[in-house]
């Protein structure tokens, strides 16, 4: 049961305010009359009306503690109140799952204005499938079933290059399919040459406007390493995957890819985990040289901070990178953040890790138990709208919501947190957001909620204020 915290303190206001009126207004009351023998000498009436006053003094300063305790109770509510809700289309249930058992959802926008959506779907954690849906302008496309295998099939990344749409998921293998123009799927095994972690592999991908790229994370000794392949567009296989780094501690996980615009450099984000009670967020880049790439070395961009999970990275076209992540606090479950760190492609450096919301969220103890934040970058006018979608819930709630906060100076500064989800229900779940700009500028939303997989579009274009960079 919820309380109703300012309730308590309403009260003990109104009974301070009774108090004080009651008191003031006792000398005006004719007590002698009913009294006549109370206050008979000049002596005891004065003594009476001092005591009045002294009173009266109390009272008042009994009140303004009463109000400045309200105060801080309206301060501390409005802290742990639910987020304010964002301003989007009416989510909509775009799975219709027969079975129940959704999760992992993906989001993309093509320049022809169709959105597509994928995610993961079976009788079972263990009969899992792929599956799509889009929406060319008017309505979401009956799910359609990519994956067509006897394995679990799990963790799909979508993306488009031109109208070209890509799909890659995981299972015992790493698959790649691309839609033809006859809405007839093609797909590729990438040969990893060590074997997948089981439940424990994901792939994700890049492209430039005439190569795609993959990393994943696959082990040899039981320890995960970052692996990378690509291959041409016009290509009909992939090459072996190589490794991209060697994890000397006890395994890198969740790796996540981006290309910069001049389709020259890949970033590389992954978490690698030093220990049970460690885990930090490693980067790389690599210079493209045609069908190879030349990797950097790596660095760790958590250094200071316990605990780093699940990045995701994004690139604008001024080469500045965004890097969101999700910490586990002291708290636990009990307290989660998500940081965000910018590289600056003018000075060449790396800011401090920050809190995107001072505040932190709770996770419950189902799976995902950990914040896994993602990216969505929008530009106009050499201006770039940075946006980051996690889930979570507030102390006074017992459910997650999918949270949005935008910087629309390119991640100098953080919008308070919007509620993307809406459910405001108890039982009402909603987790794994994944988040896109469509090219009019709408944002893009779709999490998982109970059993099915919802979507909600931003009702306004983005307009991005003029931001005056020194320099």
């Amino acid at each position: 049961m919820r309380t109703n915290r300012l309730g308590v303190f309403q009260m003990s206001w109104v009974g301070a305010l009774s108090i004080a009126r009651g008191m003031e207004s006792a000398p005006t009351s004719n007590r002698n009359e009913t009294h006549p023998n109370r206050f008979s000498t000049p002596l005891q009436l004065a003594a009476n009306q001092r005591t009045q006053s002294v009173f009266r003094r109390l009272a008042w300063p009994l009140v303004a503690l009463a109000l400045a305790a309200l105060m801080t109770t309206i301060s501390r509510a409005s802290i742990a109140a639910t987020d304010p809700d964002w301003h989007g289309t009416t989510p909509e249930n775009i799975s219709n799952s027969v079975y129940g058992m959704v999760r992992q959802p993906d989001i993309a926008t093509g320049p022809s204005g169709q959105t597509i959506v994928v995610w993961s779907d079976g009788s079972s954690k263990d009969t899992l499938d792929i599956y799509i849906t889009d929406d060319t302008g008017g309505a979401w496309s009956t799910p359609e079933v990519i994956s067509h295998t006897t394995e679990s099939s799990r963790y799909p990344d979508v993306l488009t290059v031109g109208e070209n749409l890509f799909v890659t998921w995981v299972d015992t293998f790493i698959h790649e399919a691309k839609r033809t123009e006859g809405g007839i799927w093609q797909v590729r095994q990438i040969p990893s040459p060590v074997s997948l972690v089981a439940a424990g592999t994901q792939a994700r991908l890049a492209a430039s406007t005439d190569r795609l790229h993959v990393v994943f994370n696959a082990s040899e000794t039981g320890l995960s390493d970052i692996y990378h392949a690509s291959r041409s567009l016009v290509e009909t296989a992939w090459p072996t995957a190589t490794c991209v780094y060697t994890s000397t501690d006890q395994g890198s996980w969740s790796p996540a890819l981006a290309i910069d615009p001049d389709e020259q450099k890949l970033y590389l984000v992954w978490q690698e985990q030093i220990s049970i009670n460690q885990n930090v967020i490693m980067y790389a880049s690599g210079t493209v040289a045609g069908d190879s790439v030349n990797w950097s070395s790596a660095i760790t961009l958590s250094t200071g901070i316990a605990q780093s999970l699940k990045p995701d990275i994004a690139v604008d076209s001024g080469g500045n990178v965004h890097v969101a992540w999700g910490e586990p606090g002291a708290g636990g479950l009990y307290e989660q953040y998500v940081r965000y760190t910018r590289y600056d492609a003018n000075s060449g450096s790396w800011s401090a890790p920050a809190r995107i919301d001072p505040l932190p969220v709770q996770v419950n103890t189902d799976s995902p138990t950990y914040v896994a934040p993602v990216l969505a970058l929008w530009e106009k006018n050499n201006q770039v709208m940075v946006c980051v979608a996690w889930h979570g819930f507030r102390s006074d709630s017992i459910s997650e919501e999918v949270l949005l906060s935008c910087s629309p100076d390119g991640g100098l500064s953080w919008a308070s947190p919007q509620n993307v989800s809406r459910s405001h229900g108890d039982e009402e779940i909603s987790v794994y957001p994944s988040i896109t700009f469509d090219t009019l500028g709408r944002l893009h939303s779709v999490w998982k909620e109970q059993s099915e997989i919802y979507h909600s579009r931003a009702q306004h274009l983005v307009y991005l204020p003029l931001v005056i960079r020194n320099g």
